[in-house]
């Protein structure tokens, strides 16, 4: 599933699967009561002035448009 839509939203750093993330104290791994990291993909682009050309733009634009259909950051 990886290759089609991209990682989970929260992953585990060791076992790689899905990570349920409600809240600070609120988290369940698949893999147990381990303790190793949890792991949240996340893209961002910075500027001098806050503002983007027209490519970065529209690149933006379709990211956060993929993100509102899969519920993840792509």
């Amino acid at each position: 599933m990886w290759d089609k839509i991209g990682p989970p939203l929260y992953y585990s750093d060791v076992c790689k699967l899905e990570v349920k993330v409600g809240g600070p104290d609120d988290i369940k791994r698949p893999c147990g009561d381990c303790n190793c990291a949890i792991i949240a993909p996340r893209r961002a682009i910075a500027t001098g002035d806050g503002s983007l050309n027209m490519g970065d733009s529209v690149k933006m634009a379709a990211a956060r448009f993929a993100a509102a259909l899969t519920g993840r950051c792509v």
